[in-house]
């Protein structure tokens, strides 16, 4: 007589990464501000952030994520990082005071221009809890496939890669992920990842930002 055996596999250890697709109407919306930013020198040259943030791109641009018009991606994107801690949460079985709510508070946003030979070195984020990364523009160049080396079945061109430990048996030591318009991922700030250079023509352009979640008190 043959018997089924219930078997669970456990995965307590390592960060949590939320990946989530945007809705058509915060891409545009994102990438309008991002153009519109572009079209006023005065303007660009006044949110240019590419000479304080670590990475090695053509443009890094401060975004106002106080515009009305992403009042609505503001609140997706509280939403999405509350979910993220909650499930969180759950899984750890931690009880949540009900008089306590999780307001968010978005530190910092930005808009990341990569263009062909552009990378990202390995870092982390120091202002926040959270951050996140969401794809505006990607270019036909990055795919599954690896333009330089056509052999190569691990495609990395363009790609982000999250880092964390290392790896062994049944222990991986990271998640690389190629970018696709209107993913986004959100992840603890202490989190080790970077960005691989892509080749041939065409922007790959991002939002990131730092996210914290400050318990409100109500009486």
């Amino acid at each position: 007589m043959s018997e089924q055996l219930e078997v669970n596999i456990l995965r307590p250890f390592g960060p949590r990464i939320l990946h989530a697709k945007m809705p058509k109407q915060f891409v545009d919306a994102l990438n309008k501000q991002c153009d519109k930013i572009l079209e006023d020198d005065n303007q660009r040259e006044e949110l240019d952030e590419s000479h304080e943030l670590v990475g090695h791109v053509a443009e890094e641009l401060r975004c106002n994520i106080k515009d009305p018009e992403l009042h609505a991606f503001g609140g997706f994107l509280g939403n999405l990082t509350r979910g993220l801690h909650d499930e969180f949460m759950k899984e750890n079985h931690v009880r949540s005071d009900e008089k306590t709510a999780q307001e968010i508070l978005i530190h910092s946003s930005w808009f990341v221009r990569s263009f062909e030979g552009d990378y990202n070195p390995t870092h982390i984020h120091t202002n926040g809890t959270f951050s996140c990364v969401a794809y505006l523009k990607v270019p036909d160049g990055i795919s599954h496939k690896n333009s330089r080396n056509v052999k190569e079945k691990y495609a990395t061109e363009g790609y982000i890669d999250f880092i964390f430990g290392s790896s062994s048996v049944v222990t991986p030591g990271n998640l690389c992920c190629m970018p696709i318009v209107g993913d986004i991922f959100i992840f603890p700030a202490h989190l080790f990842h970077t960005v691989y250079p892509f080749f041939g023509e065409g922007e790959r352009r991002s939002f990131s930002a730092n996210i914290s979640l400050q318990a409100k008190k109500y009486t």
